[in-house]
């Protein structure tokens, strides 16, 4: 993968073999976001851009889950794109 045009998410650590050993998180758009893989799923977190996961309450989050897949982690990036924070 490489990255995509629409967006400024650099997908080459973002993969399927990054997510198994580490979250990867980032920021985009005044917002933050962290992929983890769960089980057998992918969770994803979206929050203001103002402190670190670490610091901030899980109901100032917006999270869902997806499938952990390469599909999943696509849907994910939308999910980062589309949600208001």
């Amino acid at each position: 993968m490489g990255m995509r045009e629409d967006l400024k998410i650099p997908l080459t650590m973002l993969s399927i073999s990054f997510l198994d050993k580490l979250p990867y998180k980032g920021s985009y758009n005044g917002k933050r976001f962290m992929f983890e893989k769960i089980d057998a799923g992918l969770k994803v977190y979206v929050w203001k851009d103002l402190y670190s996961f670490e610091n901030t309450k899980p109901e100032d989050m917006t999270i869902k889950e997806f499938e952990y897949s390469k599909d999943g982690i696509e849907k994910g990036i939308d999910f980062v794109e589309g949600t208001e924070v």
